[in-house]
């Protein structure tokens, strides 16, 4: 499993740092623990596996459930996480 590899594990660390380990919504209704979700799909940007520009975290509650809203929530997500600083 590519999960397990090393460098999905720094990424993984580097997103989470980046974003304090907070549910980019941080509001009342998150809820469980964080996930990091690749903006772009894993499986269709195998080039931006690893970019921090990619990576956002969500709670259970935020993260998205259906591929039809991780689509849809592709803009949204890519403006939350351009206006973060890089480490």
């Amino acid at each position: 499993d590519e999960r397990n590899d090393p460098a999905y594990q720094k990424w993984v660390k580097l997103v989470k740092k980046r974003d304090n380990n907070e549910c980019a919504f941080k509001d009342e209704q998150c809820e469980s623990y964080n996930i990091i979700h690749h903006i772009l799909p894993w499986r269709d940007y195998p080039e931006l596996r690893y970019n921090l520009k990619n990576g956002i975290t969500l709670c259970q509650y935020h993260h998205p459930r259906k591929r039809v809203d991780e689509q849809r929530l592709i803009p949204f997500f890519r403006g939350m996480v351009m206006s973060k600083e890089l480490i």
